[in-house]
C-alpha cells in the first residue's frame, strides 16, 4: 500500500525520498489548479534567500495557464504557523509570474528527462517581468502529487537554468493548504 503524504509528513522527508516522488508520481491536472492559491514552503535551507514561505496562485489567462508567487511575511515556523501575505498598499505583493504547463509539452532539454511526466512551471515569459525581476526568468519548477489524485498536496523541485549545460539545484518545496484566489494578478 502506497504512503498518503501531509503537509507535515512531507515538508519532514529526506532529499532521497523527495526526488523518489517526484520520480514515481504523477503530474498535477494544471486545469484544476485554476482560481487557487497554495501555502508554498522551501525545503532546503537555501530557501530562505527568497524567503521560505511563499505562496502561489494559478490562473488562466487566453486560453493559457499561468502563476504567480505571493511574498509572505516570515514567522520562523518552518512549515508550520501562518502564511500571511506582504501587502503592497491593500492588495497582496505579486511577482513571479510564470507558465504552467507538462513537462513532455516543452521544448526538449537534457535536464527535463527524469520528469517528462511531470507539470513544469517556466518563468521564461517575456511580457511579465520588468528588467530588475529577470532573475526570476532562470527558474524551472518540475511538480508532482504526492498522492495521486489529490490537488491539494504538491511536491516541486527548483532549478536555476543558467544556460544549456548550466542547471543549477535550487530547492525542493511543497505546495498545500489551496484556497479560492482573492486578488488575480493585474495583467
Amino acid at each position: 500500500m502506497a504512503q498518503t503524504w501531509t503537509y507535515e509528513t512531507l515538508a519532514q522527508a529526506d532529499k532521497a525520498t523527495l526526488e523518489n516522488v517526484l520520480l514515481t508520481g504523477t503530474a498535477p491536472d494544471v486545469e484544476q489548479l485554476n482560481g487557487y492559491i497554495y501555502c508554498g514552503w522551501n525545503h532546503e535551507p537555501v530557501g530562505k534567500l527568497s524567503g521560505e514561505k511563499f505562496k502561489k496562485g494559478f490562473y488562466k489567462k487566453d486560453g493559457r495557464n499561468f502563476g504567480y508567487n505571493e511574498t509572505v511575511v516570515q514567522d520562523n515556523q518552518k512549515f508550520r504557523g501562518k502564511w500571511e501575505v506582504g501587502l503592497h498598499k491593500v492588495r497582496p505583493n505579486q511577482l513571479g509570474y510564470f507558465r504552467v504547463s507538462y513537462v513532455k509539452d516543452e521544448p526538449y532539454h537534457k535536464l527535463y528527462q527524469p520528469y517528462l511526466h511531470l507539470a513544469h512551471f517556466n518563468y521564461d515569459i517575456d511580457h511579465f517581468h520588468k528588467w530588475y525581476l529577470s532573475f526570476f526568468r532562470v527558474i524551472r519548477d518540475f511538480v508532482v502529487l504526492p498522492n495521486e489524485g489529490d490537488h491539494s498536496l504538491m511536491l516541486c523541485k527548483a532549478y536555476l537554468h543558467i544556460s544549456e549545460s548550466i542547471n543549477l539545484f535550487y530547492c525542493y518545496f511543497l505546495l498545500g493548504h489551496p484556497e479560492k484566489i482573492k486578488y488575480l494578478p493585474w495583467l
